[in-house]
């Protein structure tokens, strides 16, 4: 049995960024995740947008570390090589009842830290984004904004903490953890058992039911369901500013979100659910997400519409809306980082700062390494190479010169290093997620077959064994010729 410093349960944005900070000091960690890959559960269910800080009540959770969070995101794209773009934020009034939340929302952002915020006219709307609703009469503009891909920071964050010594660890759903006469704990999943001297508990929606493992009952999650939409690069009107309408008291609205990759992200919808698993599209909040992006972008063609998904956001209940990020008040070493809702992806650096000190506090030693590596190679994306380096990269690995998804112009070779990269990609999404292939027009109708070959090849697996995401969700059940099952 494995014994670690510091064990983390849950692969999110918030996990991978606790494991990234932790793999800075001189200790043993692991990351546990249930599913079958990283970044899977609420981070991947999610728009993308690095919210500055203008939103949180000053004084609480939310507002003392999402300005701090936010302002990290230019550097870590840099050191870890993920996407990021700055289209900023329009929040957008319709009435003297809107401007008088939007002044409100101002002072908040000026208490809270935020650079630069304004309130700005129609005119300077209009002058950037002239397809604006007509009616729109101010906006608060939080030019510093910026937009990522979630999973792929994700990704980014636990390939460093691996590179740096974390192991990160998928296929553990947690079934047990025992507090042991030592002060340490055992952690029991499907097939291994781990010992730790500390459990940082980043499991998401299920934060509570791994807390109640240890029989820590100190706060109740239930997960709030939004529908979002994705939109086609290929769009005569497309927003260049992240645009959301006046928020409402538990939501910020539904926004349109230019995306690091070009396409248009609308979303989302906020309801209440009791299923933690219930990641279904709803009609009904399909077309309240058409509806309100057509008062934002009335000539906005929802014909272009390439793909709808879901996402839950855990919400700790009766916590004013606020994260829960502290140490067990029963139990030494139990540190919580749950109710990480929005805006869960711009705080997610500083939660992991928070949580560092919270482990310092509670006895844990964390020396500097000498040897921390702080940059990330990335990926080739044989796309953005000039002619000259994609010939040169042929001529080496003829791989890259098989186009796989035509949509998106990903190659066999990337296919391949995704498949045997450092977090390894082995399912039909895993791939979809590190090099896009399949989220293009198409959605894999014409490239599904080729990457499951693929996989089949590189796995050693029978293509009937290649599942989309989770462990039993194989797309293929058997031939349908030459003596069918």
């Amino acid at each position: 049995m494995n014994h670690y410093d510091i064990i983390i349960i849950g692969g999110g944005i918030t996990g991978t960024a606790i494991a990234h900070e932790c793999s800075k000091y001189k200790l043993t960690a692991a990351l546990l995740e249930r599913g079958t890959d990283i970044g899977i559960g609420a981070t991947k269910g999610n728009g993308g947008v690095v919210h500055p800080g203008y939103d949180p009540t000053p004084g609480s959770l939310k507002a003392k570390i999402n300005v701090r969070g936010a302002n990290s995101y230019p550097r870590l794209a840099k050191e870890l090589n993920f996407g990021i773009i700055n289209p900023g934020i329009f929040v957008i009034g319709f009435s003297a009842a809107d401007e008088a939340v939007l002044r409100h929302k101002l002072e908040f952002g000026i208490k809270n830290g935020v650079r630069d915020l304004a309130m700005i006219t129609a005119e300077q709307m209009h002058n950037r984004e002239p397809h604006l609703a007509t009616d729109a009469k101010q906006a608060l503009y939080a030019p510093t904004a910026t937009v990522v891909d979630p999973f792929e920071v994700a990704i980014a964050f636990a390939e460093n903490a691996k590179a740096n010594g974390v192991d990160i660890l998928t296929n553990q759903p947690v079934t047990a953890i025992e507090k042991r006469t030592d002060g340490s704990f055992r952690i029991s999943t499907a097939n291994q058992q781990f010992a730790c001297s500390y459990i940082v508990n980043a499991a998401g929606n299920h934060a509570d039911a791994v807390a109640k493992l240890l029989g820590i009952e100190e706060y109740q999650m239930k997960p709030r369901h939004g529908d979002l939409l994705v939109f086609d690069k290929d769009m005569k009107i497309k927003p260049q500013t992240v645009m959301f309408p006046c928020p409402g008291p538990d939501t910020k609205g539904i926004a349109c979100i230019p995306t690091v990759h070009g396409n248009t992200i609308v979303g989302s919808t906020a309801t209440m659910m009791d299923d933690k698993e219930a990641v279904d599209n709803y009609a009904p909040g399909i077309q309240a997400l058409i509806d309100g992006v057509h008062k934002i972008l009335p000539e906005l063609d929802a014909g272009k519409i390439i793909r709808t998904f879901a996402g839950l956001r855990p919400v700790v209940l009766d916590n004013n809306n606020d994260f829960f990020i502290a140490e067990s008040q029963t139990v030494k070493g139990f540190i919580h980082a749950a109710g990480i809702q929005s805006p869960g992806v711009a705080s997610a650096p500083a939660i992991a700062e928070q949580v560092r000190d919270l482990l310092d506090n509670a006895g844990l030693e964390m020396k500097p390494k000498s040897d921390y590596n702080p940059y990330r190679e990335k990926q080739i994306v044989f796309s953005e190479l000039d002619v000259a380096k994609q010939d040169a990269l042929i001529q080496q690995n003829p791989a890259y010169g098989q186009i796989i998804c035509r949509c998106e112009t990903v190659t066999a070779g990337e296919i391949i290093d995704a498949i045997h990269g450092l977090i390894p990609a082995h399912t039909l999404d895993a791939v979809k997620r590190r090099t896009r292939a399949g989220m293009g027009r198409c959605q894999s109708g014409f490239c599904q077959y080729k990457i499951i070959a693929i996989l089949s090849r590189e796995l050693g697996l029978a293509v009937d064994e290649i599942c989309l995401e989770d462990q039993g969700s194989r797309l293929l059940c058997g031939p349908v010729k030459g003596g069918a099952k």
